[in-house]
């Protein structure tokens, strides 16, 4: 297998897309509910022999590249007629690069993709049905299957169950004076963080200014009982807008949150360049799965909390999925990608090679196999999700389609007021409009 690198280019903004979170219980649906267990696969004796090549496409930092590409090495040996060319790179720029294969029509056979967006690939007509392949998801639970239905088809399959999270570094927050609590209120995390840029000094930072992050600002509105989206238009008025850009905009000027110009550098998704991994900031805001290679990169012990509780307000927290495989719909292979997320989904040997590094396993046998082989810092992610578990409310719909671009809107205004180029009351009339109308349009 030629391990060839494919980095991506240009300025994604589907800031959320860097997250992944995902879950639930029993049949969607499905294609393949009765299907064999593994390693019987899609397609199974009855695919053809004849020798395919199959390209695959992932974002994800470098332990995630080696781990995939040593699990697809195994998927060759099992299945010597099927070649797997992987195409991976960093976050930024990934879904440029998608879009661009997949309007020339040569997008990778199977590639990785998030509930955000799902709908929107899927409208333009991108992703195959995964009903009509025999896919081997009985033990799957009915919930994680709902989450890549679109229309009553199945068009995203998890690759793993998460939520999201802060990792924080206790370390910082100790030497700064804080003593850490399971959860911060939203006024408590804005003292700590000022507390932390105080005592740290120039250079340090409470957190990084998410402001333009689209999960954050959706946890925001779930915490006041509403949601980003409603259907084909947004779920909050230009007031709860205002009043969320305000406490960034807050704790940016207290100097509690990184400037605008630092901001814009490590609120892009790509994990390698948040400042708690140079140890300019206790906290950065991830997908659970995401905390073994944040704390890799970091090379010091952190830890996972829930973002700020909102006083009187509801939960904001659900448990989906994050990081999910398609299948391209104009794929000649398809019965061949389908084998191969199969063996993703449902192999043992493969299991313990991923770990949770795209959330914990979907597939209940997988996830009782693997229990005793993980990491550290895997089952820390486990640990994670069961504690979220008690807590969290149930799961958004699936975002409509124009979501991407609305979320694209989202970090260009919010740069305009993090660079005071505009003002709040301003920026969030504009956002409201033109949201609606990127909705309305599709």
């Amino acid at each position: 297998m030629g391990k060839k690198r494919v980095w991506g280019t240009g300025a994604a903004m589907m800031l959320s897309l860097a997250l992944a979170a995902g879950c639930s219980s029993g049949n969607a649906g499905t294609g393949g509910t009765t299907a064999a267990p593994a390693p019987s696969t899609a397609g199974g004796a009855a695919a053809s022999q004849k020798n395919v090549e199959l390209r695959v496409l992932w974002w994800g930092t470098q332990d995630r590249h080696d781990m995939t590409v040593k699990a697809l090495e195994l998927f060759e040996k099992k299945y010597p007629h099927i070649k797997v060319k992987p195409e991976f790179s960093g976050f930024d720029g990934y879904f440029d690069k998608l879009n661009v294969q997949v309007s020339g029509g040569n997008a990778p056979d199977l590639f990785q993709i998030t509930y955000q967006v799902m709908n929107d690939y899927a409208s333009r007509g991108a992703l195959l049905d995964l009903n009509t392949l025999k896919l081997n998801l009985a033990d799957v639970d009915e919930g994680t299957r709902k989450i890549g239905l679109y229309q009553d088809k199945l068009m995203m399959l998890p690759a793993g169950v998460n939520t999201s999270a802060f990792a924080i570094d206790p370390a910082l927050f100790q030497k700064a004076g804080i003593t850490l609590k399971n959860r911060f209120t939203w006024n408590e995390f804005a003292a700590a963080s000022k507390q932390v840029a105080e005592k740290l000094g120039k250079g340090s930072y409470g957190t990084p200014d998410y402001m333009n992050n689209p999960d954050m600002l959706n946890y925001f509105m779930r915490q006041k009982g509403k949601s980003f989206f409603n259907g084909k238009k947004l779920g909050f008025e230009q007031a709860d807008l205002a009043e969320f850009f305000t406490y960034w905009d807050g704790l940016r000027k207290s100097g509690a949150a990184a400037p605008a110009e630092i901001s814009a550098s490590v609120t892009s998704g790509e994990l390698e360049k948040q400042l708690i991994v140079s140890g300019k900031s206790p906290v950065v805001l991830l997908g659970s799965n995401q905390i073994g290679s944040m704390q890799s990169l970091a090379n010091r012990e952190l830890q996972m909390m829930l973002w700020p509780s909102m006083e009187g307000g509801k939960e904001g927290h659900y448990i989906s999925a994050g990081v999910s495989w398609s299948i391209y719909q104009k794929s000649a292979h398809a019965k061949e990608a389908g084998m191969l997320l199969d063996f993703l989904t449902n192999d043992l040997e493969a299991a313990k090679i991923l770990g949770a590094n795209r959330g914990v396993p979907i597939s209940a046998k997988v996830r009782e196999a693997v229990g005793s082989s993980l990491s550290a810092t895997d089952k820390k992610q486990f640990a994670f999700i069961d504690e979220m578990a008690k807590v969290a409310t149930p799961f958004d719909p699936n975002q409509p389609p124009g979501a991407g671009e609305v979320q694209s809107l989202l970090v260009n205004i919010t740069q305009q007021v993090q660079f005071e180029k505009k003002g709040i009351a301003e920026a969030a009339a504009e956002f409201i409009t033109k949201a609606n109308q990127i909705l309305q349009s599709k």
